[in-house]
């Protein structure tokens, strides 16, 4: 399964839709609390995290995945419309992926799709 985090509705639901036509079932959190509530309650192959969320933004929920004993292991992907913040996502190297919105199809499933291969 993979966990989208993202406050947008329509990027959620597009990513769901789209993930989902390639066969990989989708949980959808709008917000960080959500993301690690649901953590606790499944057990997600992947993690896409968009960076500029209010509250609590994509750099700190990484963080915290990174430092919970239940998301050792899992793959963090970076999604941001912003280049700059995914350099400073780059720098922290808490992400294993950066994907850039608007996205490309192709390239988005690609990238899941490798590092759910890396994940397993």
């Amino acid at each position: 399964m993979i966990l989208v985090v993202d406050d947008e509705p329509g990027i959620t639901e597009l990513l769901s839709d789209l993930l989902e036509l390639h066969g990989h079932p989708v949980a959808i959190a709008n917000d960080a609390r959500s993301a690690l509530d649901m953590l606790r309650l499944q057990n997600p192959d992947l993690i896409m995290v968009d960076l500029m969320m209010p509250s609590v933004d994509g750099l700190s929920l990484a963080l915290t995945l990174r430092h919970d004993p239940r998301a050792r292991g899992i793959p963090l992907i970076a999604m941001s419309a912003s280049d700059s913040a995914l350099a400073i996502a780059d720098r922290t190297g808490d992400f294993d992926a950066y994907i850039t919105k608007p996205f490309e199809n192709d390239q988005l499933v690609s990238t899941v799709e490798r590092y759910l291969k890396v994940a397993s």
